[in-house]
């Protein structure tokens, strides 16, 4: 029992151990959207994500959306990388499609994986965004996937 207290004691302090290189970037974002993206480091393991995109792979759910995120990154003991998950919320306008011109929010969750290059100005990062839509075409929806380049500053 103490060998498995020991262990678990082990990996939860390298987990929560985390050296983010950089403390706020601009990037690109691609995926089931595309959009542009701003995160800031708050403090060590959190950050604030602001991301403005718009969808227009389905063509009955065309919509621009803001979404804003709270982020807690992990450490994963492999340098410059780190999983990370959160939540947040988004609002936007359907634009086209049979939902056009509604309003709709949505409480989302988002969890990833980011690499920092090292010695170079950029951060890729890879998420899923799942969300509850609560105001037009409501319900869960899951398919939301995104690749996003920044620049770190």
């Amino acid at each position: 029992m103490k060998k498995i207290t020991l262990v678990l004691f082990t990996l939860f302090i390298g987990l929560s151990a985390f050296s983010q290189s950089y403390k706020t970037a601009l990037g690109v974002r691609t995926g089931t959207s595309f959009g542009v993206s701003i995160k800031h480091f708050v403090n060590k393991p959190g950050a604030v994500e602001a991301i403005l995109d718009i969808d227009i792979i389905k063509q009955d759910e065309m919509k621009i959306r803001a979404a804003g995120y709270y982020e807690h990154h992990f450490d994963v003991n492999v340098d410059g990388l780190s999983l990370y998950a959160g939540g947040g919320a988004s609002a936007g306008v359907h634009i086209a499609g049979l939902y056009s011109k509604e309003f709709l929010v949505s409480f989302d969750a988002i969890g990833g994986v980011e690499y920092k290059f090292a010695n170079v100005p950029i951060a890729l990062s890879a998420d899923w965004n799942p969300r509850i839509q609560l105001i037009s075409n409501t319900g869960f929806k899951a398919p939301n996937f995104g690749f996003t380049i920044r620049y770190t500053l």
